[in-house]
């Protein structure tokens, strides 16, 4: 008994002895949920966990090795007709946790961009009074911004939301668009490390153009992009968060705004998706255009599932084209479709079982996520 106790007693005592930086090549390997845990073993590993440098050590091995990633998709729930996100593993495509809205929220609530670990939310249909909220669902951590003031000449707007990362700054920034009678007049920018929201002033001329309506719209190292339609045309606009310069690219011109088109992020470049009808073949096709420099080339063309119909949703963090397979299935769950991935080198499309719900405004979500420790001491 007395050699069992020293035993026990030297082990426990002997943690202290491992070296840090052989302890941090460790713990950086964890999930999360374990490294929340491991929290209480010691005031000291509390404090490692919590240290800002830990937690970009651990973020970036996630990054660069594409571990702990997951699919967030919406779904709707099976014991009630309200819709829920769940995360999903890209592995076995086993739900693993259905996300809990933060307490303000609606249910219904809508992802506007994930970035590191952090995903933006806010009300389905915008208004200048939504709140927006930056959560770290693994953590269930989340920081509610403060409200940024529009105009009050104005009554209504139409709002557009783009969150990200911005490397060189190292800082998450939050982008409001807003325009009242299809003209652009206002643009905000909430930056993460000052807290606040600022009004971007200088708007060119050029920008002021009377869109008819946004497609869509992204954010990637430190840029904002929006696609909006004009007189059955495309413009696709820029704005540069750290510069605070609007660029304008050109759309290719076999782009129709008859087709559905999506502005999205694939292997480190902004891309466009366009889907469309080809009348000769009656099937559906898909075109994904990159930017390079001050234009777009095509670097795809797909027909993914003959006499099928499918809607792009996006890329996985495995840059596999995420695709909803749009037959229907109708019942108590009412109607919903089917996530399936498609890689672009192997041409080879995976069954992922996962379903998709639309919510009320006829939108689906499936958003890549990665699990990282930031906000963990906010």
């Amino acid at each position: 008994m007395m050699r069992r106790n020293k035993c026990k007693k030297r082990s426990s005592s002997s943690v202290s002895y491992i070296p840090e930086e052989i302890l941090i090549n460790i713990l950086a390997r964890l999930p999360v949920k374990s490294l929340l845990r491991f929290r209480c073993v010691s005031q000291s590993w509390c404090g490692l966990i919590g240290r800002s440098s830990f937690v970009s050590t651990h973020l970036n091995r996630n990054v660069a090795k594409l571990s702990h990633t997951y699919l967030i998709a919406l779904q709707r729930s099976r014991d009630k007709p309200a819709l829920c996100h769940s995360l999903f593993s890209t592995d076995t495509f086993e739900e693993c946790l259905k996300l809990r809205h933060p307490p303000w929220t609606e249910e219904q609530f809508r992802i506007y961009g994930s970035s590191n670990g952090l995903i933006c939310i806010s009300d389905q249909v915008l208004c200048p009074s939504s709140p927006v909220c930056i959560w770290n669902p693994c953590i269930r951590k989340f920081k509610t911004l403060p409200q940024s003031r529009f105009n009050p000449h104005y009554s209504s707007y139409d709002l557009s939301l783009s969150f990200g990362f911005h490397p060189e700054l190292n800082d998450y920034r939050v982008v409001k668009m807003g325009w009242y009678v299809r003209s652009i007049i206002e643009v905000q920018v909430y930056s993460v490390n000052t807290g606040s929201w600022k009004m971007i002033e200088v708007i060119p001329p050029w920008l002021k153009f009377n869109p008819d309506w946004c497609k869509g719209c992204t954010f990637f190292n430190g840029v904002a992009y929006w696609l909006f339609t004009k007189s059955k045309q495309f413009r696709f606009v820029s704005f540069d968060t750290d510069s605070e310069e609007f660029e304008e690219l050109m759309v290719p011109g076999t782009i129709s705004t008859r087709g559905f088109t999506y502005v999205g992020v694939y292997n480190d470049s902004i891309c466009l998706f366009y889907s469309y009808l080809e009348c000769q073949k009656l099937q559906k096709c898909m075109d994904i255009w990159i930017q390079q420099e001050q234009s777009f080339t095509k670097l795809h063309s797909a027909v993914l599932l003959p006499g099928r119909d499918y809607l792009p949703l996006g890329f996985s963090i495995q840059n596999e084209l995420i695709v909803k397979d749009k037959r229907h299935t109708k019942g108590d769950e009412g109607d919903t479709g089917q996530m399936v991935l498609y890689d672009l080198d192997t041409k080879l499309i995976k069954k992922t079982g996962i379903s998709l719900a639309h919510d009320s405004h006829y939108k689906t979500s499936a958003v890549t996520y990665i699990e990282s420790l930031v906000l963990l001491n906010s």
